[in-house]
């Protein structure tokens, strides 16, 4: 059950979305990485939603990468910050970054209805399961084993389901999570929240089937002919297993230029020449090694991604060329793609100036109405 489409954009065939305003996603020392002030926030998200996207989803850290006062850590808390956007918007879907293994599900569901009331049922959340044992043993919790974090997701997910539905207190005696006389007001007239995904194993996949609305891929293989097969995979996993329909995206980092050169010249500036080796090195320490998604010998293609902005697949290039890359695979079956950019607000700007209208005359996306 997921909340009714942005009615500005009614059936989109290719959905978009806006991902890490709330601090940004490049590892960069560049001077045009972007400033996650309340100001730019409100600007990008309003932005936004006047081009017509679905969704903003935050991201999420607790403690940052590369050490104390890391610029990897100043990011807004995402609940208190869909709060905040859902104020200042009215259509898009605005998305909070949860990590599981921290964020009590009680907590975590009234904080959602209250949300969904502010939007009026505008609240979705991202699922994180947890890698990052700084994170956890922060709030004095140990990291266990990658089978153990999903075992424990699948507790709070039915905690949480239960508790949107629910009228009456409950008790709940699971392995990772033991409440009594649960129940979460003030109560939202809303569907629950849109659930997001981003789980590469095998075990990840199966939660992300199972309990979610929306799963993303991590392509090893950039071909559009092996990424519909990715995502055919994960369409017959849903549905055979669990008896549903999942939407399939992949996050993207976006450069956009007059010319290719000119795309890869500005990338290999902010990822290499200014680059910041040592958050990415951090990030890697904490991420890869435990996700179980990537072999050995595609990490330095993964390290670059992550450097240029959390790992996404490169929409890099012209506005045609972007546009012809994200129509290939959305014809490889992706429903979405969840953007960044180095430069938000100019970013955006250009993919709404120049994309945008591409995507639409290649009845992938509706004008604005």
């Amino acid at each position: 059950m997921t909340n009714s489409p942005n009615p500005s954009t009614p059936g989109n065939r290719l959905k978009l979305g806006v991902f890490a305003i709330n601090g940004g996603a490049a590892f960069t020392n560049h001077p045009d990485r972007f400033v996650p002030s309340w100001e730019n926030n409100v600007r990008i998200a309003q932005y936004a939603e006047q081009l017509g996207i679905e969704k903003l989803v935050s991201a999420s850290r607790w403690k940052p990468f590369g050490g104390d006062g890391h610029y990897s850590g100043d990011l807004y808390e995402t609940f208190t910050w869909a709060a905040a956007v859902s104020a200042v918007t009215e259509r898009i879907e605005v998305l909070s970054t949860v990590h599981l293994s921290i964020v009590n599900p009680v907590i975590a569901a009234q904080a959602a209805s209250t949300i969904d009331l502010i939007s009026k049922g505008r609240f979705g959340m991202n699922l994180v399961c947890g890698w990052y044992r700084a994170e956890m043993e922060m709030f004095g919790n140990a990291m266990g084993g990658h089978g153990d974090r999903y075992a424990l997701a699948e507790e709070w997910v039915e905690i949480f389901e239960r508790l949107w539905t629910e009228t009456s207190s409950f008790d709940y005696d699971g392995e990772y999570h033991q409440l009594r006389g649960a129940i979460a007001q003030p109560r939202a007239p809303y569907p629950r929240p849109t659930l997001l995904n981003a789980g590469g194993s095998e075990r990840g996949r199966e939660f992300a089937a199972k309990n979610c609305d929306v799963a993303f891929i991590v392509p090893q293989d950039p071909r559009p002919e092996a990424i519909r097969q990715q995502v055919e995979d994960y369409r017959r996993l849903a549905r055979e297993n669990y008896g549903k329909d999942i939407e399939v995206w992949m996050s993207s980092y976006v450069v956009q230029r007059d010319s290719q050169a000119e795309a890869d010249a500005y990338v290999q500036d902010y990822v290499v020449t200014q680059g910041d080796p040592e958050g990415v090195d951090s990030f890697m320490a904490n991420n890869i090694g435990n996700a179980e998604t990537w072999p050995k010998e595609v990490l330095e293609h993964v390290r670059f991604g992550i450097a240029a902005g959390y790992g996404g697949y490169p929409l890099v290039g012209t506005a045609e060329s972007i546009a012809d890359t994200m129509t290939a695979l959305s014809e490889a079956g992706v429903d979405g793609f969840l953007m960044t950019w180095l430069d938000y607000e100019n970013g955006l700007a250009a993919f709404g100036d120049a994309v945008l209208p591409r995507l639409e005359a290649a009845a992938l996306r509706s004008a604005i109405v």
